[in-house]
C-alpha cells in the first residue's frame, strides 16, 4: 500500500464514523420532536374526566326502570310506560359530584338530584344507588335524563361548564 492509499483510507474512516454518528443524532433528533406528547388546548378541549381513567368506568349512571314487581336495566330500545318508575346508580371511578336533571315529554326539566334546597352538588360514590326516584307521566314523546359529573362541586342549575362533563339518555315512551 502506498503512502498515496494509506491517506486516502485515514479519512475515509473518519468520514464514515461523522456520518454514522449524524444520523443517529438527526434520528433521535426527530423521535424527539415526533415522540412529543401532545397537551391539548383547554379551550377546545373540554373535560374528559380524570387522567388515567379508564373508558370502562368512566362517569356515568346506570339507570333501572321499575314496572310493577319487576326491575329491569334501561337499554336503547326501551320504551316505557306511563307508571314506569326510574332508578338512578352511580357508576364512577371514585368518588364524584354528581347532579341529575330529568324531564318527561313536554313537562319543564326538574332537578332529581341534588333535593331541592341544596346548594351544590354532593360528592357520591362508585355504586352508590341515589336516594331519588322519577315516576315516568302519561302520555307520548320522550324522556330525557342528564347527569353533570365534576370531581369539586359545583350550584346546582348552573349551566355545564370545561370543568364538568355531562351524560344524557333520551328514552322513548309509549
Amino acid at each position: 500500500m502506498t503512502q498515496r492509499q494509506a491517506a486516502r483510507q485515514g479519512p475515509r474512516w473518519g468520514r464514515r464514523a461523522l456520518v454514522l454518528i449524524a444520523a443517529v443524532a438527526g434520528s433521535y433528533g426527530l423521535a424527539l420532536l415526533v415522540a412529543r406528547p401532545h397537551v391539548p388546548d383547554p379551550a377546545t378541549n373540554p373535560y374528559s374526566g380524570k387522567r388515567g381513567g379508564s373508558l370502562a368506568k368512566s362517569a356515568g349512571l346506570l339507570i333501572r326502570y321499575r314496572r310493577g314487581d319487576e326491575v329491569r336495566p334501561v337499554n336503547p330500545q326501551t320504551l316505557l310506560r306511563a307508571g314506569d318508575v326510574l332508578e338512578f346508580k352511580v357508576r364512577a371511578e371514585g368518588p364524584t359530584y354528581v347532579e341529575v336533571r330529568f324531564r318527561d315529554g313536554a313537562s319543564p326539566p326538574q332537578t332529581l338530584f341534588p333535593t331541592a334546597g341544596t346548594p351544590a352538588t354532593p360528592a357520591v360514590a362508585p355504586g352508590q344507588a341515589l336516594p331519588t326516584a322519577a315516576p315516568v307521566g302519561p302520555g307520548g314523546g320522550k324522556v330525557v335524563v342528564t347527569a353533570i359529573f365534576s370531581d369539586q362541586p359545583r350550584p346546582v342549575g348552573a349551566p355545564i361548564d370545561a370543568q364538568s362533563r355531562a351524560t344524557t339518555a333520551v328514552l322513548s315512551k309509549e
